[in-house]
């Protein structure tokens, strides 16, 4: 494989990290690292209109660690640029288009080849830093997203997807408290796993024509409130019995409403868990559906 480098220098503005390159590649994969120096914060703004996006936690030490490999022959088109102000870094990364000419790269260190031996072919792979809090904003549109935000300090995260699926897990109690935390998901279908280690005060999740899976399990130590709106989609929300919940739905002729028999029916449209009061976690949840279906379920 060839790599063809052009390093162009640019003149930034003030308190502006910046610096530019080319590439182009043609079959086989790139390899980025963006170190990671004054940086007390990074906001991350990832829009893919097509294929998968894998994203977890990589090394203190990097903004991010990026692996794409793609097939012989293929020209991805991939735009990453990094900048630094103020002590914030923003990292924006884009893919728009299949069959582009290069990869344009924004910021100072070399790229190195990727041989891809552990990674499939066309998935970007990003590994972010642990050692600072993140905003993570994401649009995606058709293909795959997974979201591992096991061991990351995230500050905000809000998602858009179109006709994707998308897996988002926490695995373990996340350091920052989210302030912002609200996903889209239209013709698609989405999984969310241990959303309560997340550590948010309020969730919006809207959903459209799909299939969507809520996991609330993870550390939940004060009262937090749920959104959650679907058009024609299936939602299933599924809640640790540790946990105190309080369900608002409202009633709806065309929408398909079940919920188990171990809540309580405080009053129509209200139901409530016998640990509300007394759980140390509690969860409002607010419910809308049009032409949907709506499953809540306590955790086995």
């Amino acid at each position: 494989m060839r790599y063809i480098k052009t390093h162009i220098l640019l003149k930034a503005a003030p308190f502006v990290l910046s610096a530019a390159l080319a590439t182009q590649v043609f079959g086989g994969g790139l390899h980025k690292e963006i170190k990671r120096t004054t940086e007390k914060e990074v906001h991350i703004k990832l829009t893919s209109s097509f294929g998968t996006v894998v994203c977890s936690k990589g090394v203190s030490d990097k903004v991010m660690i990026f692996d794409l490999k793609m097939e012989e022959g293929h020209k991805p088109n991939v735009d990453i640029d990094y900048r630094i102000k103020n002590d914030i870094g923003y990292l924006d990364l884009s893919r728009e288009s299949d069959g582009g000419n290069s990869v344009s790269l924004h910021f100072n260190d070399d790229d190195e080849e990727s041989n891809g031996a552990e990674f499939e072919s066309g998935k970007w792979y990003m590994r972010f830093t642990d050692a600072v809090p993140l905003s993570i904003d994401a649009e995606l549109g058709a293909g795959r997203g997974d979201f591992d935000m096991t061991g990351l300090d995230v500050k905000d995260f809000t998602m858009s997807a179109g006709a994707s699926s998308t897996t988002l897990l926490f695995g373990e109690p996340n350091k920052s408290e989210i302030e912002e935390f609200e996903i889209k998901s239209g013709v698609s279908k989405f999984v969310g796993e241990k959303l309560c280690n997340a550590n948010f005060k309020r969730m919006t999740f809207e959903g459209g024509v799909g299939s969507y899976y809520l996991n609330f399990d993870g550390e939940l130590h004060r009262e937090v409130d749920v959104k959650i709106k679907i058009g024609l989609g299936a939602v299933t929300i599924v809640i640790p019995r540790e946990t105190g919940a309080k369900v608002h739905y409202q009633e709806n002729w065309f929408s398909n409403f079940s919920i188990d028999k171990e809540f309580d029916e405080e009053r129509k449209g209200v139901y409530v868990t016998s640990n509300y009061s007394s759980a140390e976690g509690r969860m409002n949840i607010f419910v809308e559906s049009g032409l949907g279906s709506v499953k809540v379920k306590l955790e086995k």
